[in-house]
């Protein structure tokens, strides 16, 4: 009797473990939506950049900025006008907040700011979009 529950238990084990990396495995699939990194943003040294968001006299930015966000349990990205307030989503990426660690997940349920792109790409090949 005792083989037959650790022959249950091993089995249950594998079908959760087999499940699990099938459920992460499974990505739905992109819309149309293009990310931030497309062909319609300006090229990174085409306008200046500053980290603080502080405007140089004569020298007006596009966007401020990034934010990236947690909806729906999944990690978003918006485009910030010149104050700093997010205005247009760019991309919902299939980055799940939860799978993060839990530093990174807080950072991202309370909302982050990124002020460059090619920052913007780093961090989100670093998540592993």
């Amino acid at each position: 009797m005792r083989k037959l529950w650790y022959f249950l238990f091993y089995g249950v084990c594998a079908f959760t473990i087999a499940f699990s990396l099938y459920w992460m495995a499974a990505v739905p699939p992109r819309t149309g939506r293009q990310g931030p990194a497309s062909s319609r943003d300006a090229a990174p040294g085409s306008s200046p950049s500053l980290r603080a968001g502080a405007a140089v006299s004569g020298v007006e930015e596009e966007a401020a900025g990034y934010y990236l966000c947690d909806e729906g349990g999944r990690l978003s990205v918006y485009r910030c006008d010149a104050g700093g307030i997010p205005r247009q989503l760019l991309e919902r990426t299939d980055i799940y907040t939860n799978l993060l660690p839990e530093a990174d997940a807080l950072r991202y349920k309370s909302g982050y700011y990124v002020w460059s792109l090619q920052e913007l790409e780093t961090l989100l090949e670093d998540l592993g979009a």
